[in-house]
């Protein structure tokens, strides 16, 4: 390598390392509170960085004759025997799938795999109820025809329409996927009205905003209200990597599932799925549970809590929200959505700003899950409601506003995240991410780094 070129590579490298080390900085002086959005534990994210990140493996069954790919391996059994028996423990699903990369991904495949040749019809929410932008687009490109299911307003569903809608049009496919959503449709009542005009049609319910807290009991289990799958992204309610995961008790449904991954997903990043065990694991045996119920409870509150203060929030005569969502229409108090981002933003406060079911402009969206995750409880919601109130209202300097965010940030332990302070298995962690970062076996560590 020229000499040019090396100065232009350490100059590269440089820019980057700097950019992540300010980001990282400033993550920790944050809150994020955008609904699609969680962190995950710092165990979690061990496999991201080791060698198992650049590892295939496809031979769920360990037959010794479909070892193509052996790197992968001596990690097998860690999803073969850990993240998928944890999967199917806390889905109370006979079959799972961890091979979706994403909540689209997962999308793409139960489409192919369950909505019909190109030709069939699939009934989707519509999104003046919450249905996600991208379900009508991925199934047209499959070649499939969409009708939708709606309401009479945002919020409710027309549980008669949809056996109208079924019985008119008879898809193969009820695909359920609500994403901008303050209350989430009652998935037993719709699989009773679709299956009153076809006792054979398949519904599916794309639980990608709600994972976590069916997961962790506080949502019914799609399963358990007729569905017969559902599945979705594992890092919204649910504190995970960026993956998805597909559930069902049908076994011809995992049939067709499995028939279709092969030719949809080829790697299917198994460092993730490898987190994702570590994420299940803690999520069962580590709060996963209470920390779904403090998800509800810490947005029923904030949204109130913010009603208090006098700010627009949607919905405030249905009690805000059911789940991790909140909506705040501040246009309707003369502050477009994009300024009172901003203002959050500069308070310290990640929020996201866009188009929403009702509502004739843009609106802030806000989520409580990760702030929870982070270990946020009544007295924290209480002050970060005072703090998001003045930054909206601009009734404080945002550096003030900042600091305090900062101090809620590290005022509370992460919730369902290990304690790993006095632990072997910090060392264990430690040892192998400064081995990964410096190219050399966990013995090879020197001391000193290795006690920083």
């Amino acid at each position: 390598m020229a000499d040019d070129d090396a100065v232009r590579t350490e100059a590269a490298i440089e820019r980057i390392l700097r950019t992540l080390v300010d980001n990282e900085h400033a993550a920790r002086r944050t809150l994020t509170m955008v609904p699609s959005e969680n962190a995950m534990s710092g165990l979690a994210k061990l496999p991201l960085l080791l060698d198992t990140y650049h590892r295939y493996f496809f031979n769920e069954l360990h037959d010794p004759g479909r070892w193509h790919f052996p790197s992968g391996a001596p990690a097998a059994d860690v999803e073969t025997s850990v993240t998928i028996p944890l999967l199917r423990e806390l889905a109370r699903a006979g079959h799972v799938t961890v091979r979706p990369l994403s909540g689209l991904n997962g999308m793409l495949l139960v489409l192919a795999a369950l909505g019909g040749p190109p030709g069939s019809t699939v009934a989707t929410i519509a999104q003046e109820n919450g249905g996600h932008y991208a379900t009508e687009g991925i199934a047209g490109r499959l070649g499939q025809r969409v009708v939708t299911l709606a309401g009479p307003n945002p919020h409710e569903l027309d549980y008669e329409g949809v056996t109208r809608v079924v019985a008119a049009h008879r898809p193969a496919l009820v695909y359920v996927d609500q994403s901008n959503c303050l209350f989430p449709v009652d998935v037993a009542r719709l699989v009773a009205a679709a299956r009153a005009a076809d006792p054979g049609v398949l519904v599916h319910v794309d639980a990608s905003h709600w994972m976590g807290l069916i997961l962790g009991g506080v949502f019914a289990n799609p399963l358990e209200c007729g569905a017969d799958s559902f599945g979705g992204s594992t890092h919204k309610t649910f504190p995970g990597p960026q993956k998805a995961v597909f559930c069902t008790n049908r076994d011809d449904v995992a049939d067709r599932i499995r028939q279709a991954q092969d030719y949809l997903i080829s790697s299917h990043h198994f460092g993730a799925v490898l987190s994702l065990g570590l994420a299940l694991a803690e999520f069962r045996d580590l709060g996963g549970a209470e920390y779904a119920g403090r998800v509800v409870a810490n947005t029923r509150r904030f949204g109130g809590l913010l009603h208090d203060r006098g700010l627009p929030v949607v919905a405030a005569e249905r009690g805000f929200t059911a789940g991790h969502q909140l909506w705040l229409d501040t246009e309707a108090a003369g502050l477009p959505a994009r300024e009172a981002a901003g203002r959050l933003y500069r308070a310290g406060i990640r929020v996201n700003f866009q188009d929403l079911p009702g509502l004739p402009r843009p609106a802030v969206r806000i989520g409580l899950n990760e702030v929870t995750y982070r270990g946020l409880g009544k007295a924290e919601v209480e002050e970060l409601s005072d703090v998001f109130a003045a930054a909206v209202t601009d009734s404080a300097p945002a550096s003030v506003l900042a600091a305090r965010t900062a101090a809620l940030r590290h005022s509370v332990r992460t919730a369902t995240s290990p304690d790993l302070t006095i632990s072997p298995l910090r060392d264990t962690a430690v040892r192998l991410c400064l081995a990964a970062l410096l190219d050399v076996s966990p013995e090879e560590v020197p001391d000193a780094a290795h006690a920083a």
